[in-house]
C-alpha cells in the first residue's frame, strides 16, 4: 500500500510540473528522451522499454533511491506517449536485438542480463551460469568471471555504465575487505604501518584502516579523539593501496584554515585553501593540487568546478552541516561526486532521525532505503501525525555497521587526560530580577495558551533568548548598563587560575560576541594578554590569532564565540570557562573538545557559569532530555525510544520545561472557576493582597526636596512597566468617564 500511495504521488507530480519531453532516438516509441524541468533547470535521461513499473529508467537520484522502478519523470514520457498511442503498443515491450547487461534498481541493486531472439551457445553457457530464469543474478560475487566471460563470446555485449561501476565497486569491496582483515591482523601482531609525521594511538590506526578500506564511510568518533589525524592516514592507505590523487575537503569556514596546518604539519602532501572573489577561485581552481580545501558555502557557488575537478575523495567536516536534506547546501554537497568518501561528524544525530538519514545519503544513497520507507519503518505517529518516538532502532545499526564507526571518550579513556567538570553559580543582581521578571511573565503568559501562532512562537523565543542574555549581562539587552555577577565572578577566576598560577592558559567561550566584548573588559583590567574570535574574523587572521596563543606564553586566555566551537585545536589550554550553557548539547561538548582532545598532556579543568533560580538552570536539565535520542541511537540496547522533550513536535512541553515549578502561572494568579461577580471580587482581592505584599517588600520611605513633604518611592528598573501602569491608569480614568454623572 506504501509503495503503491508513493508511486501515485510521482504520477501526480508528472502531471502537475511542466516538464519538457524530447525524443533523443529514432523509435517513436521505445527510445531515449531527455526530461527537462524549466523552473528549476534541472534534466535528466530516460529510457523507455515497456509501459509496466519496473521497465524503464532513469538518471535521476529519486529513481536511484526509491527502489519503486519508476519516478515523476519516467511517469510524465509514459503519460504523453499514452495520449498518442492504441492500446495494442501499449502492452508491448522494446524489443531485444542484441545482449544487454544493466543495473535494475529494485529493492537490491541487481545485475540483469537482456537477450536477443537468437544467441550463441556461448552466451546461453553465460547466462545459465550467472542469471536466474527472469534474467536477474543469482546471487555471489563472481563478477570478474562474468567480465571475463563476456569478453570470450562472440556476440557483442552492451555493459551500461552503471552495471560496470556497480560491478567494479563490488570487487573492490571484496579486495578492500580481505585487506582491511590483513593490514588488522598486522595490528594484532605489533606491526603498526607509518602513515604520517607522527605516530597514530592504535584506536586511531584501527580508525584509519576502517576509513580506508571500507572506501566510503562515518567517522562518528566523540570530539577530540583525532578524526582529523584518523583521515589523513586512511588518504594516506589510499595513496598506496588505490592511488588516489585528488582529495576535496569541505568544511566550516572557521575550520579550513586548521584543515591546512593539519596537513602540513603531519603529510608531504600539496595543499590548496580555496578563497577570494569568484575570478580568484577560478585561478585557484586551475592550479595543480593534491588536498583541495573549502567551505561549505563556496560549494554552492563553485560546484561545476569541483566536479570537473573529479575529486577521488571527498572528505566532509562538521558534516551536520547537511542535516537539513532540504537546504540548498545540503541538496548541493550531495551531488558532488566522487569514488570514496569519508563522513566526519561528532554529532550524527542532534535532535531528529531524519538529520542522520541525510547525512547517510552522501556516503550512501541507499543504504537506509528509500525516506518514505525509513520513516514509515522507524518513527511512531499519533492518530494527528505528532511524532511520539523512533522504533525498531537495532534494524539501523545493523544497517550501519558497515560504514559507521564511533567510539566515545569512555572507550579509550586511559588514553585521555583526566577532565574535571565544575559549575559555579553566581546569584542574580537585583537591577537583572526586575526586568527579568518581566520577561518571564511575558513567557508564562504565552505558555498557557493552549495553541500558539506562528508570531506567539517567535515571541515564546525571543523571550527565552531574551531571559538567558540577561543572565550573562543587562548589557546584551539595553546596551547602556552592564550589570553582571558573571563578569564579577569571571575576573575571580581568572585572577585566581593565572595570576596566582593555577593554571597554564584558559579558554572562554560565549554565545553572545556583545558579551565577549564585556569578558574583553574585564580581562583588559587583569591585564592579560587575549585573542579574540568570533564569526567576522577572516579565515587568513584566525591562523595568526590561534599560533599567537600556543606560542605566546604572555598570551594567556584565548576569547571565542561559537565560531571557535569547532575544528580549532587549543590544547595549549587547560581551562575552559563557558559564560553559559549552550542550548545544543552538541555544541557544548565543542567547546570543550577544543582542549580537552588529543595532544593535551595535563588535566583539564571546565568550569560553567550558570546563574542561580534562572533559566539557565532548567537549560541543564532540558540538555539531558536532548542528550537521551543521540545516546539512545549509538549507545543504547533498547529497540524503542520515547521522544518526549526531544524536537518541534512537542514545542510547548520542551518551552514550559524552562519554567522553574515554582513559577507562578495566569491560573495561580487569577484562580480558576466561574467567572460570577463572588469569584471576580475574590480575585480582585486576591491581586489587592499581593500588590500591598508587594509595595510593603519594595518601597522605600523618602521626602520630596521640592516640598518636603513625605512619601513613597517604589522602584521601576524597566521603562516598560511605567509605560504598562500609564496604560493600565488611563484605561482606568477612561472607564470612569464613561459613567454617568451621578451614577
Amino acid at each position: 500500500m506504501l509503495r503503491e500511495e508513493q508511486i501515485d504521488i510521482r504520477r501526480r507530480r508528472a502531471a502537475e510540473e511542466e516538464l519538457c519531453i524530447q525524443n533523443l532516438g529514432r523509435n517513436r516509441v521505445f527510445s531515449d528522451y531527455q526530461v527537462s524541468n524549466p523552473k528549476t533547470g534541472g534534466q535528466y535521461r530516460v529510457s523507455i522499454r515497456g509501459f509496466d513499473v519496473g521497465d524503464n529508467t532513469c538518471e535521476c537520484p529519486d529513481f536511484r533511491t526509491n527502489t519503486l522502478g519508476t519516478c515523476k519523470h519516467i511517469e510524465a514520457v509514459l503519460a504523453a506517449l499514452r495520449e498518442q498511442l492504441p492500446e495494442q503498443v501499449r502492452r508491448k515491450k522494446a524489443a531485444v536485438t542484441h545482449p544487454e547487461i544493466y543495473l535494475q534498481y529494485g529493492e537490491q541493486l541487481r545485475i540483469g542480463l537482456h537477450l536477443p531472439p537468437r544467441y550463441s551457445d556461448m552466451l546461453r553457457t553465460l547466462n545459465d551460469t550467472f542469471f536466474d530464469l527472469k534474467g536477474l543474478w543469482k546471487g555471489g560475487d563472481h563478477y570478474e568471471q562474468l567480465i571475463e566471460m563476456v569478453e570470450r563470446v562472440p556476440e557483442q555485449v552492451t555493459i551500461f555504465s552503471d552495471a560496470m561501476e556497480f560491478m567494479e565497486r563490488e570487487i573492490e569491496r571484496r579486495e578492500m575487505a580481505q585487506r582491511e582483515q590483513q593490514l588488522l591482523e598486522g595490528l594484532e601482531r605489533g606491526e603498526q604501518p607509518q602513515l604520517l609525521r607522527v605516530p597514530l594511538y592504535p584506536y586511531q590506526l584501527r580508525g584509519a584502516i576502517f576509513a580506508a578500506c571500507r572506501g566510503r564511510c562515518i567517522l562518528g568518533d566523540d570530539m577530540g579523539l583525532g578524526k582529523t589525524v584518523q583521515t589523513l592516514a586512511a588518504v594516506e592507505l589510499l595513496v598506496r593501496e588505490r592511488g588516489i590523487e585528488r582529495v576535496l575537503v569541505i568544511a566550516p569556514a572557521s575550520v579550513k584554515y586548521q584543515w591546512e596546518s593539519e596537513i602540513l604539519k603531519y603529510t608531504t602532501r600539496p595543499v590548496q585553501v580555496i578563497d577570494g572573489l569568484a575570478d580568484e577561485r577560478r585561478a585557484q581552481y586551475r592550479q595543480p593540487t593534491f588536498y583541495r580545501l573549502l567551505n561549505y558555502e563556496q560549494v554552492v557557488k563553485d560546484f561545476d568546478e569541483l566536479n570537473a575537478w573529479q575529486p577521488d575523495l571527498i572528505v566532509l567536516d562538521e558534516a551536520q552541516r547537511i542535516k537539513n536534506w532540504e537546504s540548498k547546501t545540503s541538496r548541493t554537497v550531495k551531488k558532488l561526486r566522487s569514488r570514496y568518501a569519508i563522513v566526519l561528524t561528532g554529532t550524527p544525530l542532534e535532535n531528529k532521525l531524519e538529520e542522520l538519514y541525510s547525512i547517510v545519503q552522501f556516503v550512501d544513497d541507499r543504504r537506509l532505503g528509500p525516506a518514505f520507507q525509513f520513516l514509515h519503518d522507524h518513527r511512531v505517529l499519533d492518530e494527528e501525525g505528532k511524532l511520539l518516538g523512533y522504533r525498531n532502532l537495532e534494524a539501523i545499526r545493523e544497517k550501519l555497521r558497515p560504514i559507521f564507526l564511533r567510539r566515545t571518550r569512555a572507550e579509550v579513556l586511559a588514553q585521555l587526560p583526566a577532565r574535571t567538570d565544575k559549575t559555579v553559580y553566581v546569584e542574580m543582581a537585583d537591577e537583572q530580577k526586575a526586568v527579568y521578571a518581566e520577561h518571564q511573565s511575558t513567557l508564562v503568559r504565552l505558555l498557557q495558551k493552549k495553541y500558539l501562532t506562528e508570531i506567539d512562537r517567535r515571541r515564546v523565543l525571543a523571550c527565552i533568548t531574551n531571559l538567558r542574555m540577561l543572565c550573562d549581562s543587562t548589557f546584551l539587552l539595553d546596551k547602556t548598563t552592564n550589570v553582571s555577577p558573571k563578569l564579577d565572578e569571571l575576573a575571580e577566576l581568572l585572577h585566581e587560575l593565572l595570576q596566582q598560577g593555577q593554571a597554564s592558559k584558559v579558554v572562554i567561550f560565549t554565545q553572545w560576541e556583545m558579551m565577549q566584548q564585556k569578558a574583553v573588559e574585564v580581562v583588559e583590567k587583569l591585564d592579560l594578554g587575549y585573542a579574540v574570535l568570533h564569526g567576522n574574523i577572516p579565515g587568513q587572521e584566525r591562523r595568526e590569532l590561534l599560533k599567537r596563543f600556543r606560542e605566546d606564553p604572555k598570551c594567556r586566555v584565548f576569547l571565542s564565540t561559537d565560531a571557535g566551537g569547532t575544528g580549532l585545536n587549543l590544547q595549549a589550554a587547560d581551562t575552559v570557562i563557558n559564560l553559559e550553557v549552550p542550548w545544543n548539547p552538541a555544541v557544548l561538548e565543542q567547546r570543550i573538545a577544543r582542549v580537552h582532545r588529543m595532544g593535551q598532556h595535563r588535566p583539564v579543568r571546565v568550569i560553567h557559569l550558570v546563574t542561580r533560580d534562572s533559566i539557565e538552570e532548567r537549560v541543564l536539565y532540558v540538555l539531558s532530555r536532548k542528550r537521551a535520542l543521540f545516546e539512545e541511537l549509538f549507545a543504547g540496547s533498547s529497540d524503542e525510544l520515547a521522544l518526549e522533550g526531544v524536537g518541534q513536535q512537542v514545542f510547548l512541553d520542551a518551552m514550559r520545561e524552562l519554567l522553574p515549578p515554582s513559577e507562578p502561572s495566569a491560573d495561580r494568579l487569577v484562580p480558576p472557576g466561574p467567572t460570577g461577580a463572588a469569584e471576580t471580587e475574590s480575585s480582585l482581592a486576591l491581586l489587592g493582597v499581593q500588590f500591598l505584599e508587594a509595595l510593603a517588600s519594595n518601597a522605600r520611605l523618602t521626602t520630596d526636596p521640592a516640598t518636603g513633604q513625605p512619601g513613597l518611592w517604589i522602584p521601576l528598573n524597566s521603562p516598560h512597566l511605567v509605560q504598562r501602569g500609564a496604560a493600565a491608569l488611563r484605561a482606568l480614568a477612561q472607564l470612569l468617564e464613561s459613567q454617568p454623572r451621578g451614577g
